[in-house]
């Protein structure tokens, strides 16, 4: 079987205020495992679920966190390594490494490439030092632009950057300047594009609940717009939501996730899921690994063998949830219709043993209503058809997932 594999390096720099993804600043001044360790824990997980589920080889991996250029070379190079022992087929299509612009160095790269990583993704997030300020980013706007010239110059693969619209601080003008410096990259395929939400229990949550940063969800989602269009005007598609592509530049491990595909998800906070047919009765399966390194590490440098068998894995250092066929199609029905692509009527009834015109309401129920107000669209591609929403009706994906339910 082919699976491909998410790997969470909890291990960053600074924490922005923004943030609430799973990582752990280095500077928080907490004591820390070491990096050798968990990597070490990591390639033991990897190994087992590769074993676990009989990996013949990875179809895509992408290493996130976190931060994992926080590993340095060497590190990096040793995990790429054992990611590509663990299975015995090599050829994988897609390997993708974050970085954040800080970490780049010619060292950093050449390592990567040695290494077989194939795809880098960098976290630029702003090049507006006024935004970068407001939320507490550690990067300035020259190390970002030092970093995307580094990867110019040394790096000849695949190489996506990514932004959020509506940082405090940004206005029309300066958001859009930076972009212009961005077209300048050539070499710059990917670009993902998201709206800044603002989650509680995070810095900059309290610093707007407070007034003492003012911010405007609506600028915000204006901001994304004008984003938009100027991408489409350098030949940047919109594939998904929040991504876009030159052609042939899309990424391939997240269409692994809004395909509903299988992936396994090894580190500390990781997550993986597994799905089955409709007429199995074994329920399909969604697991998350726990947020503490400590129990996490000292779980996976213990475990020494790797049989095919099923191995009681402590409830302490995951939570598994069974998912069901009903949840399941709902689920394939959101992402897929995440896609300006959108669905294919012989996928689902392949996967789920019915008919996609009927679940949707093709003919005479919701979905042909949205075709009615040009929100959605039937067209057919290589002969087949298929259905998606329109570059405006996406931007109301949610109230048309609602009307699913």
């Amino acid at each position: 079987m082919e699976f491909s594999l998410y790997v969470h390096i909890p291990f960053c720099r600074q924490k922005c205020d923004y943030c609430d993804f799973f990582s752990i600043p280095l500077k928080s001044g907490l004591p820390l495992p070491s990096k050798e360790g968990y990597v070490s824990a990591v390639l033991n997980e990897i190994r087992f679920y590769a074993a676990r589920y009989s990996v013949l080889r990875w179809k895509t991996v992408y290493i996130g966190g976190g931060t994992p250029s926080q590993l340095g070379d060497e590190l990096l190079y040793r995990l790429i390594s054992g990611i590509k022992a663990a299975v015995p087929d090599k050829k994988i299509d897609e390997f993708t490494v974050e970085v954040n612009p800080e970490d780049v160095t010619e060292s950093l790269l050449s390592s990567l490439e040695k290494a077989g990583a194939d795809r880098i993704s960098v976290g630029i997030q702003a090049l507006d030092q006024i935004a970068l300020e407001k939320i507490n980013r550690h990067c300035p706007v020259q190390t970002a632009l030092d970093a995307l010239n580094l990867l110019k110059e040394n790096w000849h693969k695949r190489l996506s950057v990514d932004f959020i619209a509506g940082l405090p601080g940004q206005s029309k003008d300066s958001f859009e300047e930076q972009f212009n410096a961005v077209f300048a990259f050539e070499n710059i395929g990917h670009i993902s594009l998201y709206t800044l939400t603002v989650e509680e229990n995070t810095p900059l949550y309290r610093n707007i609940k407070s007034k003492k940063i003012r911010w405007s969800s609506r600028k915000a989602d204006s901001l994304w717009l004008s984003g938009r269009e100027l991408l489409k005007k350098k030949g940047f598609l919109q594939y998904e939501v929040s991504n876009f592509a030159r052609k042939g530049e899309e990424s391939l491990h997240n269409k692994v996730y809004w395909h509903l595909e299988n992936y396994i998800g090894c580190g500390s906070g990781a997550c993986g899921s597994v799905f089955y047919g409709f007429d199995s009765q074994k329920l399909s399966e969604r697991w998350t690994n726990t947020r503490s390194i400590r129990e996490y590490q000292d779980f996976w440098l213990s475990f020494k063998d790797f049989p095919k068998g099923e191995l009681e894995i402590s409830e302490k250092l995951r939570e598994v949830e069974k998912i069901d066929l009903q949840t399941q199609e709902f689920e394939w029905l959101m992402m897929g219709f995440r896609l300006l692509e959108g669905v294919s009527p012989e996928v689902f009834r392949e996967r789920f043993g019915k008919s996609l015109e009927k679940r949707i309401g093709a003919e005479n129920g919701i979905f042909s209503q949205w075709c009615g107000k040009g929100l959605g669209c039937v067209y057919v591609d290589g002969g087949k058809k298929r259905y998606a929403l329109t570059e405006k009706g996406i931007m109301l994906l949610n109230p048309f997932l609602e009307s699913l339910l």
